[in-house]
């Protein structure tokens, strides 16, 4: 993720999901495959994310939010 934030591009767009495995006091699923975001063989299922969480616990989540606004900064892509 670091090596995608330092690229020189002017978008870098990183799934949620990568966010999330940064902070280990966060819920992760036991079976990797919950949080797969493509099932093609199922038709309502494509390309959609189930979110492990409530968006209550990442605004608990004051670690995650400090090492995300840090590899933010340390990019120089702050607005």
């Amino acid at each position: 993720m670091r090596k995608q934030l330092l690229s020189p591009a002017m978008w870098c767009i990183l799934q949620l999901q990568d966010w999330l495995s940064l902070d280990d006091s966060l819920p992760h699923p036991d079976d990797p495959s919950q949080e797969r975001i493509n099932v093609p063989a199922i038709l309502p299922w494509y390309w959609r994310y189930r979110m492990p969480l409530p968006l209550e616990s990442l605004l608990e989540a004051t670690s995650l939010r400090d090492r995300v606004h840090r590899l933010i900064s340390e990019a120089g892509r702050e607005v």
